[in-house]
């Protein structure tokens, strides 16, 4: 039995999905950010309850700022950024969980007429000034999420990840490892080792099988990662599938059990 705890990334509103996820033996739920932050009181009450009745919780949310809120490049409105990370986080924080995901590839892209080293430094801003203190305020942590260079053109590897946590320099904010991304940006695997005590979050996926879910037969070799994770004094051992299947029921009760078997 693996010592690692296996979470999924559904959207809140898919009930039938949530049920067969715990059918299938996850241990917590990853919401979205987004979808959360425009939740009323009585839906984020009935999904507490719900989840509560299932005794799986949300230890998690991704997709922390919608495409049309900027957060690179001219229009960067920081108002409005507090606003909805003040109001996003709160609701988040009430349902349990602990860690928001900022992947959000079309809010950080960097348009083609901006210089790289001004966006770094709106990066940096927005993890030290704005992130931070309302992770801070509501017992949240953010982890930075690298997104293969197909997907956006801006922090696309852990390395470049892990630059911008240490460049910030706040307790609040730290690194995610999607395996997939990582894979696909031929990232050499020790070099996971290099951010010891640093991860916050994982993600999972297959970069041999097109994103689909962890197979027993799709060429990855996953014991040498989650090893390696190990070795990395990854703390709060929690690992999320976010990837594509055909049956979801089917296919996320064959990847839980496969994973529990590292």
């Amino acid at each position: 039995m693996s010592d690692f705890k296996f979470g999924v990334c559904l959207g809140y509103n898919d009930r039938e999905k949530i049920i067969q996820a715990k059918e299938a033996g996850i241990d917590y739920f990853e919401f979205n950010y987004n979808a959360i932050s425009k939740a009323d009181k009585f839906q984020l009450d009935e999904l507490k309850g719900f989840i509560e009745e299932l005794k799986v919780p949300c230890y998690a949310a991704n997709g922390m700022f919608p495409g049309e809120l900027k957060v690179v490049g001219p229009d960067v409105d920081y108002v409005q950024i507090d606003e909805y990370l003040d109001k996003a986080s709160e609701k988040l924080s009430a349902l349990g969980a602990d860690t928001v995901v900022f992947g959000s590839g079309g809010a950080r892209r960097c348009p083609d007429d901006w210089h790289y080293k001004t966006a770094t430094e709106q990066l940096v801003k927005l993890c030290r000034d704005h992130i931070a203190p309302y992770m801070r305020k509501y017992g949240l942590t953010c982890a930075i999420e690298p997104l293969r260079s197909a997907e956006c053109n801006i922090i696309t590897t852990a390395a470049r990840g892990f630059e911008i946590c240490q460049l910030a320099d706040v307790s609040e904010v730290k690194l995610l490892v999607d395996l997939y991304h990582f894979d696909s940006e031929n990232e050499e695997r020790k070099s996971i080792l290099n951010y010891k005590g640093n991860l916050q979050h994982i993600h999972i996926a297959s970069a041999k099988n097109n994103r689909y879910y962890p197979t027993a037969t799709d060429g990855v070799d996953y014991r040498s990662f989650f090893n390696l994770l190990r070795q990395a004094d990854y703390k709060s051992m929690r690992v999320s599938l976010e990837g594509r299947y055909d049956n979801f029921a089917n296919e996320i009760k064959l990847a839980v059990d496969l994973l529990k078997t590292f």
